[in-house]
């Protein structure tokens, strides 16, 4: 991979304020009553960490022009993942133990006894259920303000698949573009795909991870609502067995800055 120089679009004299970013895999916080929940010793939990969370990305997803709003979600996706359906029987992902809360680590061992109903529903009050009403009220105020927002999904992944993982494919993209089929505008991922080639990553869309954020509020119900996943691989910016940041980080950073002002110019433009 070869970073190019990055120029961010837009003008800003004029520049809406439409894009809310989500953020929801970046922390490493495990508060200690959540931590007393997980039955893997220090070490393997330092390790869990590593592969599983989305390492610097708020960071790595820098402000831009057309930024209105951010959500980060404060604590590790071992606690809760707040990007699961809130259903286990509408997640995929719920059969590997891995839905809304955890029970099993990304090689499968056990990470937590099963949830009870009781602590389930605790763990969906404190963490789950704040976090989406955040993002909808988020999205909700910009729709007030401009009539319209595009949602950019910001994740990491790492560069060799993790078992949990369904996508096994070993020849993993350096930028991966993730759609919804109502809420992603047409030729926007094209758009920001063909950008981040101009910036010299290779790229694919919806592989080895599809899909897009979208509130349930809005899903299917107010199409003024779009949105796109951005996901970097890992190896691109840090080094994933220190979890340390590469020499590169801040040029990856600046080339990203540059896709998220692509997909608004783009948005707006449509």
């Amino acid at each position: 991979m070869t970073m190019r120089q990055s120029t961010e679009t837009g003008n800003g004299m004029d520049a809406r304020k439409i894009v809310v970013l989500h953020i929801p895999h970046s922390s490493r916080l495990i508060p200690a009553d959540e931590r007393a929940q997980l039955s893997v010793s220090e070490g393997e939990l330092e390790t869990e960490l590593l592969r599983m969370t989305d390492a610097f990305t708020a960071e790595l997803f820098p402000p831009t022009l057309h930024e209105a709003e951010r959500v980060v979600f404060p604590v590790s996706r071992l606690v809760c993942d707040v990007e699961r359906f809130p259903n286990d029987a509408d997640e995929p992902m719920s059969g590997r133990g891995m839905g809304a809360n955890y029970t099993a680590t990304s090689t499968g061992s056990s990470l937590r006894t099963t949830v009870s109903a009781p602590e389930r529903e605790r763990i969906m009050t404190r963490w789950y259920r704040p976090h989406h009403e955040l993002l909808t009220s988020s999205v909700d105020k910009v729709l007030r303000r401009e009539d319209l927002c595009l949602i950019i999904d910001c994740h990491s992944f790492a560069d060799r698949p993790l078992p949990h993982e369904p996508d096994q494919d070993p020849q993993r993209p350096e930028i991966c573009i993730g759609t919804d089929p109502r809420h992603t505008a047409q030729g926007l991922a094209g758009a920001v795909a063909d950008a981040a080639r101009k910036l010299g990553f290779t790229v694919a869309v919806n592989r080895p991870f599809a899909g897009a954020i979208v509130p349930a509020k809005h899903y299917r119900a107010d199409m003024r609502v779009q949105s796109l996943m951005i996901e970097v691989n890992r190896r691109v910016y840090m080094n994933e067995l220190t979890g340390d940041r590469l020499c590169s980080f801040e040029k990856c950073r600046e080339a990203v800055g540059n896709l998220l002002s692509t997909a608004a110019t783009f948005f707006l433009s449509a």
